[in-house]
C-alpha cells in the first residue's frame, strides 16, 4: 500500500518535500492557504481592506545568499538566468521553473488551509483542512509540517507604545519606501531586514535612525572580488583551524569595510551571531544618512522613543519594529515543538531531533525549521531527503530518551557558540548539519568515494573542486541513494572555476535527463 502524506505549505520547504515524496513512492497531498505557491519569496502587495499581507517579502529584496549556494543539489541555477546574487523575483522564477521542471503543480492544493493536525492511533495522523467555506478531514500515514518561522512577527511589549503618536509596525509589513518619502524614522533590530530596510529608507527619509542592543559584524556579498560564501569551503571548514579562518575572514572585512562605527561593533566574536549582509550600510552610516544608536527602547513617548542610555529620539513618524519572528504552529495540538507552553514562541527552542522530529511523535517532520548560516532551501531539501527515507524505514531512529538527549546537547551547543538571541536557536553551519544529514543517508563525501565513482583524473579533479569550491549542495548528489553522479561531477567542476561560466551543453543535456516525463 502506497504511503501517504500531507505537506503543509508550498514555499521552497513544501517543494522540495513534494519532490522527495515522488522519487521515494510515496503519494503527497500539498495544503497552501494563499492562492500561490513560493512561500515567503512570493511578493505580495498588502490586502486592501484589512492590510495584512501573507509573506516578509518587501519590493527591493535580494537574496542574501549567492546563487551557488542557494541551488538545489539536482537544479542549477544557469548563469544566463540568474545573477549571482538574484532579486526575489527571480528566485521565485526559480522555485516555479524547479516546479515544472519536476511535475510538482498536480499534487498541490491551492486555497486550502490547515486547520488541525491531530496523531490518531497507528501513528497515523488526521488533517482539518477548510476551502471555500468547506471542512474535510483525511487520514494520513505522515505529514511535513513546511510553514517556516517567519510567518508570526514578535511584536517586543514595549512600554508606552499606545502614547506613541506615529505609526509602529514590523517590518513584516515594510513594502517599500512609497510612504516614507521626507519622514523621520526609526528602525529597531540590526539582523538582514533592520539592515535592509533602514539603509533603504535613509535614501528618501528626513531622518533615519537605527536602534540596536549589541551590534552585528557587516558583511559585504563580495569580498575579494567573490561571494562571502566562497570562505566557506569545506577546505575551510574542516581543515583550517577555526581560529585562523575567523582571523583571515575579519581581516578580509576590515580590509573590505574599514573600521566599524562604535555604535555598531559587536563585542562577540565573528561567527557568534548570524551575520548581517548590506554592502552600503556602513557607508550610509558613514555619509550620515542613517544614525545608529547603540541601546535598546526603554520607552515611547508622544514624539518618539526615549532609550536605555537616556537618548530621546524625536520627532519620529514612524518606528519599524525589525524583531524577528516567533513560532507558531496553531493547527498542531500544544507542547508538541515547544514543552513550554506558558511562553509559545518566546525563545524559539524547538523540540526537534536533528531539527525534523519532535519525539515520540512518529510521522511528524518539520522541514525548512532551522536558520542556516547558508542557504535554507538546499538544507531543506536535505531535510526532505532524509526524512522520507526515515519514513521508509531506511533510517532507524533513536528512542525518545536519546531523541531528548540529542536535542539537550545540540541546545547546550548553541548557548556556547553563539549570542543568546531567540534568532539563534535554531541556528545550523550548511556543511556541519547536511554532513549528519548526509551521514544517515548514505551519500557523505570522501576523498575515496571520489576515486572510485570518477576514476583517478577525473576523481581527484572533482575532489579538487569540491574541497576548495563553493559550498554547495550538488556535492550531496555525487554518491549514494540519489546520486546523480554525472550531473553533480559537472556542476561542481564548473562552480570552482568561481566565476559566470554558462552551463555547458553537457550539463544541460545531463539535466534533462531527470525532466518529469523523460
Amino acid at each position: 500500500m502506497t504511503l501517504r502524506v500531507a505537506i503543509i505549505g508550498a514555499g521552497i520547504s513544501g517543494l522540495v518535500s513534494i519532490k522527495q515524496c515522488l522519487e521515494a513512492g510515496v503519494e503527497p497531498v500539498c495544503f497552501e492557504a494563499s492562492g500561490h505557491f513560493g512561500g515567503q519569496w512570493r511578493y505580495t502587495d498588502p490586502d486592501p481592506q484589512t492590510g495584512k499581507v501573507a509573506s516578509s517579502m518587501y519590493r527591493s529584496v535580494v537574496i542574501n545568499t549567492c546563487r551557488e549556494t542557494m541551488m538545489l543539489s539536482d537544479f542549477p541555477m544557469d548563469p544566463k538566468l540568474y545573477a549571482m546574487y538574484p532579486h526575489n523575483s527571480k528566485v521565485q522564477a526559480y522555485f516555479e521553473s524547479y516546479a515544472d521542471f519536476f511535475g510538482l503543480r498536480p499534487h498541490i492544493r491551492l486555497n486550502h488551509r490547515v486547520q488541525k493536525v491531530h496523531p490518531v492511533e497507528g501513528g497515523k495522523w488526521t488533517v482539518e483542512v477548510e476551502s471555500g467555506g468547506q471542512t474535510t478531514i483525511d487520514t494520513y500515514d505522515a505529514v511535513f509540517v513546511c510553514t517556516g518561522h517567519h510567518a508570526t512577527p514578535n511584536m517586543p511589549d514595549w512600554q508606552d507604545a499606545d502614547k506613541f503618536e506615529g505609526e509602529l509596525m514590523h517590518s513584516h509589513y515594510y513594502r517599500d519606501t512609497n510612504k516614507f518619502q521626507g519622514k523621520d524614522v526609526a528602525v529597531v533590530g540590526v539582523g538582514n531586514s533592520g539592515a535592509d530596510i533602514s539603509s533603504e529608507l535613509s535614501t528618501c527619509t528626513k531622518s533615519t535612525h537605527l536602534i540596536t542592543r549589541s551590534g552585528t559584524w557587516v558583511w559585504p556579498r563580495y569580498l575579494l572580488g567573490k561571494p562571502y560564501e566562497y570562505l566557506g569551503s569545506r577546505f575551510m571548514l574542516y581543515m583550517v583551524p577555526r581560529f585562523v579562518a575567523l582571523a583571515s575572514m575579519k581581516l578580509a572585512l576590515g580590509n573590505a569595510l574599514g573600521a566599524i562605527p562604535k555604535e555598531l561593533k559587536p563585542e562577540h566574536n565573528l561567527l557568534a551571531a548570524h551575520p548581517t549582509i548590506r554592502t552600503d550600510l556602513l557607508e550610509r552610516v558613514r555619509t550620515g544618512t542613517i544614525t545608529p544608536h547603540r541601546a535598546s527602547i526603554k520607552r515611547f513617548t508622544k514624539k518618539g522613543i526615549e532609550l536605555t542610555n537616556g537618548e530621546v529620539v524625536e520627532p519620529l513618524d514612524t518606528v519599524v519594529a525589525a524583531t524577528g519572528y516567533s513560532l507558531s504552529f496553531p493547527f498542531l495540538p500544544a507542547g508538541i515543538v515547544q514543552p513550554d507552553e506558558d511562553k509559545p514562541g518566546k525563545e524559539n527552542w524547538a523540540n526537534l531531533y536533528k531539527l525534523i522530529i519532535p519525539p515520540g511523535h512518529p510521522g511528524l517532520y518539520f522541514i525548512g525549521l532551522c536558520q542556516a548560516l547558508g542557504a535554507l532551501m538546499p538544507v531543506a531539501e536535505m531535510q526532505a531527503r532524509w526524512a522520507t527515507s526515515v519514513l521508509k524505514n531506511e533510517i532507524p531512529l533513536p528512542s525518545p530518551e536519546k531523541m531528548h538527549g540529542s536535542i539537550a546537547a545540540y541546545q547546550n551547543d548553541l548557548k556556547k557558540l553563539y549570542v543568546k538571541s531567540p534568532r539563534h536557536t535554531l541556528q545550523v553551519e550548511f556543511f556541519p548539519y547536511l554532513d549528519l544529514l548526509a551521514r544517515d543517508l548514505g551519500t557523505q563525501v570522501t576523498f575515496g568515494r571520489f576515486l572510485s565513482t570518477f576514476g583517478i583524473w577525473q576523481g581527484t579533479k572533482t575532489a579538487r573542486s569540491a574541497y576548495f569550491g563553493p559550498p554547495s549542495a550538488v556535492q550531496y548528489r555525487l554518491f549514494g541513494e540519489g546520486s546523480k553522479p554525472e550531473l553533480a561531477k559537472l556542476v561542481v567542476q564548473r562552480l570552482a572555476k568561481k566565476g559566470d561560466d554558462e552551463m555547458s551543453a553537457e550539463e544541460v543535456a545531463e539535466v534533462e535527463k531527470y525532466r518529469a516525463g523523460n
